[in-house]
């Protein structure tokens, strides 16, 4: 016999897993500060990745003045100042990353919460429905 309650949680539940798949519920897998870490290590690699990039492209642009019209000694400021920049570009990202990725992470947490209250809630009609059916069986032999 189906169970109405039971299959309105198994589609809820259902629907959480298809949509929140590779969401929240790859986040299970990681502790807390393995995910910030990763995650902000992963972004400073990017940041610095694109900072050089983007460096690359405004000495490229600025090629010909920087080569004749500048100093050794100026050119080599210009890099330390970069170096700087970059460094407290850097920082400062990566501790907006930091508060990003920890809300992000219990934002899933607390939907994966939600997820397993639903499954637990599953696991009991199925154990209320057994001992009922035990139950029966039991008054049957008798």
């Amino acid at each position: 016999m189906v169970n109405a309650e039971r299959t309105k949680l198994m589609t809820k539940a259902e629907i959480f897993r298809v949509k929140e798949e590779r969401k929240a519920l790859r986040l299970n897998h990681f502790y807390k500060g393995d995910y910030i870490s990763y995650e902000m290590i992963r972004s400073g690699i990017l940041f610095i990745f694109a900072y050089l990039l983007l460096t690359v492209m405004w000495v490229l642009y600025f090629a010909e003045p920087l080569m004749t019209q500048t100093r050794i000694e100026d050119l080599a400021r210009m890099a330390v100042q970069a170096g700087i920049a970059l460094i407290c570009l850097l920082a400062c990202f990566l501790v907006a990353a930091y508060f990003v990725f920890k809300s992000k992470y219990q934002k899933a947490r607390a939907k994966v919460k939600d997820y397993q209250a639903i499954l637990k809630q599953i696991s009991r009609l199925y154990e209320q429905e057994t001992v009922k059916v035990w139950r029966e069986s039991e008054e049957y032999r008798v």
